[in-house]
């Protein structure tokens, strides 16, 4: 993420160090001491997503990458809830709507 605003610089790497916990917008006022608004706006101009659609792009890329890692080895439900994922049901067909694949696919590719 070249030349991006500082706060927004800040608030991805909280995110990508704690995709594993529910990050609310909270977190990311306290971590960045940016409003809100603030926040969405930067998100909107230098992402163009909310700061929730990038908390759920980095989980979804996390999870794939540690599927393709640990392949069978590990099963894809522990894999969803260590990067995140609360629901399930929602990480599969998100997952599947981003990579083209289920989850468990990918795992026995």
């Amino acid at each position: 993420m070249d030349n991006k605003h500082p706060a927004l610089q800040s608030a991805c790497d909280f995110i990508k160090v704690n995709l594993h916990l529910k990050i609310s917008m909270l977190d990311l006022k306290r971590h960045t001491k940016y409003s809100e608004r603030s926040l969405q706006l930067l998100f909107k101009k230098h992402l163009n997503k909310s700061p929730f659609e990038y908390i759920e792009e980095q989980r979804l890329l996390k999870a794939y990458e540690l599927i393709k890692q640990h392949k069978q080895s590990k099963k894809t439900t522990d894999i969803a809830t260590e990067v995140g994922f609360r629901h399930l049901g929602r990480f599969s067909v998100n997952f599947k709507r981003r990579f083209g694949v289920h989850p468990s696919a990918l795992a026995r590719s």
